[in-house]
């Protein structure tokens, strides 16, 4: 049997899992199990109401998943002028989310941006700003630590194959910290049995997260 690709596997299996609730829900009724006790956790079906199936689900998920990277900024709009117009990524998810303040007596906005390179499920970038509409708030000045590739950081990576594009974008972004432009470098292949050359650049982000936005030059293998 040929293997669907990994996004319609969890698509798939996604859909599988929502459509009892939705036809439940079209139905008027509660989906199985909802109400938690006995009678509800019961399946089967009568000549009114029969079992609903999951269909489609012909392969099991993935046991396990990357999905997100997501980064706390200082300034949304600032963190967009790097990763959605320098580096071109999409933006696919962007709310404010309102709710009490957990320790002051006030209403907390938070805006949470999710942004894709080419999939929606896998790899996604999340930007999220717990004081959003807050201006004065200590956060917005928090000092951005650069502390290099040491301990306790962490490197965002992306492969590109448009980096004499893209990379003059990145560098007018205001507060992105240039470490190395282009240069050529060559990694050990998975197997050992050859090198992967790759153009590397490095900077800081606006926040001072590490990026690089690498552009291979031979099949990753």
């Amino acid at each position: 049997m040929t293997m669907k690709p990994l996004h319609a596997r969890l698509r798939t299996w996604r859909s599988a899992l929502l459509l009892p609730v939705l036809l439940a829900a079209l139905a008027g009724c509660t989906p199985p199990g909802a109400e938690g006790d006995e009678s509800s956790s019961s399946t089967a079906a009568t000549a009114d109401t029969p079992a609903i199936q999951p269909l489609g689900l012909d392969e099991a998920p993935d046991p396990l998943t990357l999905r997100r990277q997501t980064l706390i900024v200082r300034d949304i709009e600032k963190s967009l002028l790097l990763y959605r117009d320098a580096i071109g990524m999409e933006v696919i998810y962007d709310n404010i989310i309102r709710r009490p303040h957990r320790t002051e007596d006030r209403q907390q906005e938070i805006r949470l941006v999710f942004l894709k390179a080419n999939n929606d499920f896998i790899g996604v970038l999340g930007l999220v700003d717990y004081e959003y509409n807050n201006p004065e708030h200590p956060v917005h000045a928090k000092p951005v630590r650069k502390e290099g590739f040491t301990p306790g950081n962490s490197v965002l990576l992306f492969n590109t194959t448009q980096l004499e594009e893209r990379w003059p974008k990145i560098e007018a972004v205001e507060g992105v910290e240039v470490i190395g432009g282009p240069t050529y470098t060559e990694y050990p292949s998975y197997d050992g049995s050859s090198i992967i050359r790759v153009n590397v650049t490095r900077f800081y982000d606006v926040d001072g997260f590490l990026v690089e936005f690498n552009q291979p030059l031979d099949p990753i293998h």
